[in-house]
């Protein structure tokens, strides 16, 4: 079984690879979308004869711009980015901020790149050789084996560092410590993707936590794009306690030709609940799907604040079908609704306090911008940001197409 955002996989018979593999796939998609997709009513009308891959039928299925998601994966990528945590390339991902420049968002401890010192705020300036122009995709610069990548630091020096792509071994958990404030031990954890191996890097975290008695945590999902719904209900149960255990956390409602299979997702026992009397939620505009049903699942059973920027507006959900093993198609199929019916954020889930990054400052320095404004909200009860505040994201992926490099968000 295959899961992504409550993804079931469903194989269909191993066909030979031979020429009219890619029109039996496309046609595939084509069945499929006019059974399972979320809009089966909504969908265009095309020529089947037109399309000559799935990847081609899905884009041309899709009920814009409602739908920006559904996708076709090939069936290996998928399953070593969501089961076993592994995708290709530097292990780093980046940002171009307000003044153009481009900016180290984080770093995955597997990469050369943090081998070699390099860490979050760094901005690049040159990738073999070639000085970035504004608003470019770094990938464009980079080489499919070793580059030359050349930094300045937050303190002004240049770095030369050389990164040759690999394997990366994801680490999900970017951070987790606990901080004191305000005579309390505050748990401090920065979620940054819903895959397999994510599951025993929360439990690790969360033991840490419950030994010491934590009751408010700083949750922070400013880049976590989504991903599998199981380890969400992983999440969403340990934050909301073991007195929740059983009340429902999201309900799923498919396509009326589907309704036999809506229903609830409850909440699990685990080992390392916490009594939570609070949670602050760090959130922008890359907080996406399965992080969103967190926010929005919780609603109903804690005091939750958001800070940061509104969410990327994912409230829907897909399950997953492999063909032939080699593609895996990702339609949209359900809407994700909370305990008290709330759903349908496609703008979004507002925030308490709109605060500008902190890109300059690693996670765990109180002098970054969200970690500040969670400190000061809990030493005096009050946000310094505007509620809902919106601006312009200059997230480097925006402009690419959704599916898997989206999801991995990073190069």
């Amino acid at each position: 079984m295959i899961v992504l955002a409550i993804q079931s996989c469903r194989k269909d018979p191993v066909l030979p690879a031979d020429k009219e593999l890619e029109l039996q796939a496309a046609v595939a998609v084509y069945d499929l979308m006019q059974e399972w997709y979320l809009w089966n009513d909504s969908i265009p009308i095309v020529n089947k004869a037109d399309y000559k891959t799935p990847e081609e039928m899905m884009h041309a299925l899709r009920f814009e711009p409602k739908d920006r998601w559904s996708y076709v994966s090939s069936m290996e990528e998928y399953l070593s980015y969501f089961e076993q945590g592994t995708y290709r390339g530097h292990g780093f991902s980046y940002i171009i901020d307000n003044d153009g420049n481009y900016r180290i968002l984080f770093v995955y401890k597997d990469s050369d790149l943090y081998t070699e010192g390099v860490r979050r705020g760094w901005r690049i300036i040159k990738i073999n050789g070639q000085t970035i122009p504004s608003q470019a995709d770094l990938s464009d610069y980079m080489t499919d084996n070793t580059d030359i990548f050349v930094f300045i630091k937050p303190d002004g020096n240049e770095a030369t560092v050389s990164s040759t792509k690999k394997e990366i071994k994801i680490n999900s958990v970017l951070y987790a410590d606990t901080l004191m404030v305000d005579g309390e031990v505050i748990g401090h954890i920065v979620f940054n993707s819903f895959i397999e191996p994510a599951i025993e890097e929360l439990d690790t975290a969360f033991r840490l936590f419950s030994k010491l008695c934590v009751k408010k945590i700083i949750l922070d999902m400013r880049y976590n794009r989504g991903g599998r719904m199981d380890v969400a209900v992983k999440l969403a149960s340990l934050l909301a306690g073991n007195e929740n255990t059983g009340n429902t956390f999201v309900s799923y409602g498919y396509n009326d030709n589907k309704k036999d299979l809506d229903s609830d997702v409850l909440f699990e026992s685990e080992d390392y609940t916490l009594d939570l009397s609070e949670l602050i939620v760090f959130t922008s505009g890359s907080t996406a799907s399965a992080s969103e049903a967190i926010i929005n699942g919780l609603y109903p059973y804690m005091d939750i604040k958001t800070i940061g920027s509104p969410t990327y507006g994912k409230p829907v959900g897909m399950n997953i079908w492999g063909f032939a093993d080699r593609w895996v198609f990702v339609p949209i199929t359900f809407r994700l609704k909370n305990s008290r019916g709330e759903g349908d954020y496609f703008a979004g889930l507002p925030v308490d306090s709109y605060i500008e990054d902190g890109l300059l400052w690693e996670f765990s320095d109180r002098r970054e911008t969200y970690l500040k404004e969670a400190i000061y909200y809990i030493n005096t009860g009050n946000l310094t940001g505007i509620s809902s505040g919106r601006k312009k994201s200059y997230i480097h992926s925006a402009k690419k197409e959704f599916g898997l490099k989206w999801m991995i968000g990073a190069e």
